[in-house]
């Protein structure tokens, strides 16, 4: 069995200068291998994905580009065309890969080296020198069993409880982590912008934020009030919640979309972007949409005072007539926008209700009563 000298990351907070060296073996040597070098390209929208479960991705799978190829073939690392891929300079399987150069044998080594051995998951070998544990030697890393539990392979409550208190084994978790870690988003994820956990690191804690760009700017809090998790998923209190990744949850390292805590109940999720949703709306019914990437400049959802006859057509009530008018936004909705129109009040922008407040003699409760700019109103809706 190869062993494989890396360095591991620290996570955000910590002392990277001097981080501790960690040895790897087997497929977690690999899984180092493929991070540094494949999963830039072979990700969760690629083709071939490294990034997810790249075990269930390559062993026993047939190659898409390749017939009659198999991407790994355990015990065969010369039958294996991942292998032969990282290895042949020759140009007969569609030029090496990673495309930047050939890895230097090190590396190349180590994907031999796992194969031959069987492609088994395990990333350690038992210590025989303590009796034979059933965790390999540094198992209480969470770096070291975190994709295990995360892809429920090994179910921590099987051995230590319900309640990860101990159970069979006398052992609790809270043995090992660190006081509050279970109802610590960061412990196991996020915290690479903010403390809120957005946006969430991938599956192996790297930060690749392919499909999870939108978190930070929904959490910020920029153009309305910071969103909690409830706005898009059902939110765990800790990891013994139903459905997450302990308890109930029937698709490992998936991330459910749900939005019908938020404000956007009918709100769809596609993979690529969302739609029926109230947010990025016009505020009149759930008829907004935007994909990942997108943005949301002011005047995308409803109509501004610049933009013209043909949104202002679109606006509910009287406000085509109050804008062609000249009036600004402010005049009625004064405590969220200011006469330049700059949010004033985040809490009053997106927030699934009508705020309504004006510096003439108008009072409302879902119509207008009173007089403003000489003109009485009765009863008039907006």
């Amino acid at each position: 069995m190869l062993v494989l000298l890396l360095a591991c990351n620290n996570g955000p907070g910590k002392d990277s200068d001097s981080p501790p060296v960690v040895t790897e073996q087997g497929y977690c040597a690999v899984l180092t291998v493929l991070d540094d070098n494949c999963t830039a390209c072979h990700s969760s929208s690629s083709t071939l994905d490294l990034a997810t479960d790249p075990y269930a991705a390559t062993v026993g799978v047939a190659s898409a580009g390749y017939a009659g190829q198999t991407l790994v073939v355990p015990g065969e690392p010369d039958s294996s065309l991942l292998y032969l891929k990282i290895t042949d300079g020759s140009g007969t399987w569609g030029g090496v890969m990673p495309p930047s150069g050939m890895l230097d044998t090190t590396k190349t080594e180590v994907i031999r080296s796992w194969i031959a051995d069987g492609a088994s998951e395990a990333c350690d070998t038992p210590d025989s020198g303590g009796g034979n544990p059933y965790h390999p030697e540094g198992w209480e890393d969470p770096a070291n069993h975190g994709m295990a539990a995360k892809l429920s392979e090994d179910n921590c409550v099987a051995c230590h409880g319900s309640d990860l208190g101990g159970g069979g084994t006398g052992v609790s978790c809270d043995d090992c982590h660190e006081e509050g870690w279970r109802s610590n988003c960061t412990f196991c994820h996020g915290g690479e912008d903010n403390s809120t956990g957005a946006p969430p690191v991938d599956i192996r804690n790297g930060n690749s934020n392919v499909m999870s760009a939108a978190h930070t700017a929904h959490v910020e809090g920029t153009i309305h009030a910071p969103f909690d998790c409830v706005q898009c998923h059902k939110k765990p209190v800790d990891v013994l919640s139903s459905g997450h990744f302990l308890v109930g949850d029937s698709s490992p390292a998936l991330s459910e979309v749900l939005f019908t805590a938020g404000l956007s109940p009918a709100a769809n999720w596609s993979g690529s972007g969302c739609s029926n949703l109230y947010c990025h709306g016009n505020g009149q019914g759930n008829n907004g949409s935007i994909q990942v990437g997108g943005s949301a400049p002011c005047g995308s959802c409803h109509a501004i005072t610049s933009s013209g006859q043909d949104p202002w057509d679109r606006m509910s009530g009287e406000h085509k007539k109050h804008l062609e008018a000249g009036f600004a936004c402010s005049e009625c909705h004064g405590d969220t926008v200011d006469a330049q129109e700059q949010l004033q009040d985040l809490s009053l922008h997106v927030n699934g209700r009508v705020d309504i407040a004006t510096n003439a003699a108008i009072t409302y409760n879902g119509s207008c009563n009173g007089t403003c700019h000489g003109k009485e109103h009765r009863a008039e809706h907006f």
